[in-house]
């Protein structure tokens, strides 16, 4: 939990600030819309024909927030402010369903209830009263984020109330037998031994002409792939955290008993929760200096945010709205103006350290809203503002001649490769029919087989696994091959591939007796959460809930 904080926190605008100044919080809230007349509206959608309140949306986004923390152990990345966002909207949005079902079922969980999930899901067996110091540690890290211990467990409430809908509601599934599920296992088990032969573009290459009669033309049917993306250009200012250091050593140094937070963190943590690069465990002295460190590099964060959020609220002011308005207030303000060198969607400013977000905010800007809200960086807050677009073309072939010509080659190299594989094939069928081994076919075609690791259905990453072969193809094509027979050509990206099956050997009923019980309860499970999935869906339609839609946007 004690990663570095700035460079996995992102925090919801509206909590962080709302204790300061209310226009804050609407120049940074995700969802907070401007209308021409300068008026706010902030929307957060219906369900069950009722509003949804602001505070019912930011309980379930607080709770959507904590559910990702525990998920991953770093606060919801705060690189892709936006993608973020829309994420845990869903989440939110989600929950708030869930609350509402279990609150119509008369779902009720006990304080009991909620004691025994901390216990269940934050003990350590080798440390005495692990539970209550990782409980602590998570009400102080939340803290750190502006969420309150009562978030926490109202999360925790919800958590177990959402386990008995999934148990309750998985129980109406079909159930599977043990019959049922001991054949499946044999089918996804059974162990394949195979060889297979490989026939790679790359080896073609050398074989291709380029004939400018076919290459025009090859560039014609592709003209899109060589399409110059839109770009933009944006002015943009920016709030460094570090020039706000002073400011949160003389905010820290006002708490007198921050030594003791430290140490109490520290303790709560346990020594062994600090470790260097090198995984040594830190002495005391240098963890506790992380530990102040995190706090300090915290509040230049939030300082840095509340002063972007109090220069936008200066913007907002100036009318009428045009991407001039940042030059301006920047002036007047005496912060410096940057420009950025045309870039791409894809390649996103070569200026910027984190481009992800800046570049999602720079191609959202357009006439009618030329200047951004925050947009959080990796080390810095920026406020953009559109300077100019350069539209999309297509380039002449001149202009990309070399690009196309390599891709002309590597494309016909791979319809050689494909020839020449599927011609492989036909020969193998004809001596296979004829009793020769594959051994012999490859070598009459002067290609080399390859032998593959004993895999099964349920193989995943095997180590020694030829790359140039998925894994998931060669399992799909197995399942269909006759023992001392091959495939047919498998198309692959780099050409091909022919898989040849030399013997099946199936489970032992040793082994399908130790794994039968374990696979029996997995496949029950996913049973319980197939019919709880079907039936959440159908939840979400009878609360008629505003659901975002893939762009993003609520439906």
């Amino acid at each position: 939990m004690f990663a570095t904080i700035r460079k996995h926190q992102t925090w919801l605008w509206g909590l962080i600030i709302a204790a300061t100044i209310v226009s804050f919080v609407i120049f940074f809230t995700p969802g907070a819309t401007h209308s021409g007349g300068g008026r706010i509206q902030s929307q957060f959608g219906t369900m069950n024909g009722h509003a949804i309140t602001a505070k019912m949306y930011l309980a379930a986004y607080n709770e959507a927030q904590i559910q990702q923390f525990l998920r991953s152990g770093s606060w919801p990345d705060r690189g892709d402010a936006r993608r973020t966002s829309q994420q845990l909207d869903l989440q939110a949005r989600q929950r708030l369903v869930l609350i509402d079902r279990m609150n119509k079922l008369g779902v009720r969980v006990s304080d009991a209830m909620v004691a025994r999930w901390i216990e269940d899901n934050f003990s350590n067996n080798s440390q005495p009263n692990s539970a209550r110091a990782m409980y602590l540690e998570l009400v102080s890290q939340l803290a750190r984020h502006g969420l309150t211990e009562s978030s926490l467990v109202d999360f925790i409430r919800h958590e177990v109330g959402i386990s008995h809908l999934i148990a309750v509601v998985g129980l109406a599934g079909e159930p599977i037998t043990p019959r049922e599920a001991a054949a499946q296992y044999r089918r996804l088990n059974e162990r394949l031994d195979t060889e297979a032969v490989v026939f790679s573009a790359s080896n073609f290459l050398a074989s291709v002409q380029v004939d400018p009669d076919q290459l025009a033309r090859f560039y014609t049917n592709r003209q899109q792939f060589y399409r110059v993306p839109e770009k933009v250009q944006v002015q943009y200012i920016r709030f460094n955290f570090t020039n706000y250091t002073a400011q949160a050593d003389e905010f820290l140094a006002k708490r007198t008993n921050l030594t003791a937070e430290i140490d109490a963190l520290y303790l709560k943590a346990g020594a062994n929760r600090f470790v260097d690069t090198n995984g040594q465990v830190m002495t005391p002295e240098v963890a506790k200096a992380k530990i102040r460190q995190q706090t300090v590099e915290e509040q230049e964060l939030l300082a840095a945010r509340r002063a972007a959020a109090k220069f936008g609220t200066e913007l907002e002011k100036l009318k009428p709205v045009k991407a001039e308005n940042l030059a301006t207030l920047a002036a007047t303000n005496g912060i410096p103006l940057n420009t950025t060198a045309p870039f791409s969607e894809i390649e996103g400013p070569r200026e910027i350290s984190q481009r992800q977000a800046f570049t999602r905010a720079a191609f959202g800007l357009s006439e009618e809203r030329p200047i951004s809200s925050g947009v959080v960086g990796e080390d810095a807050v920026y406020i953009l503002a559109l300077k100019g677009r350069i539209p999309s073309e297509v380039p002449p072939l001149e202009a990309v001649r070399e690009r196309v010509t390599s891709d002309f080659k590597r494309d016909q190299a791979q319809l050689l490769a494909r020839e020449a594989g599927t011609n492989f094939v036909t020969s193998l069928t004809n001596l296979l029919a004829q009793g020769k081994t594959f051994a012999d076919a490859c070598a009459e075609a002067k290609v080399t087989p390859i032998p593959l690791p004993q895999f099964s259905g349920a193989s995943r990453n095997l180590p020694d696994w030829d790359r140039r072969i998925n894994i998931e193809q060669a399992k799909y094509v197995a399942k269909n091959v006759e023992t001392g027979k091959a495939s047919a050509l498998v198309p692959t990206a780099d050409g091909g591939f022919v898989l040849y099956l030399k013997a099946r050997e199936a489970v032992k009923d040793s082994e399908l007796k130790d794994a039968l019980p374990g696979y029996l309860a997995e496949l029950r499970e996913q049973g319980e959460f197939s019919t709880f999935n079907d039936w959440f869906q159908h939840q979400i339609e009878l609360t008629g809930i505003d659901m975002p839609s893939a762009n993003g946007e609520s439906q």
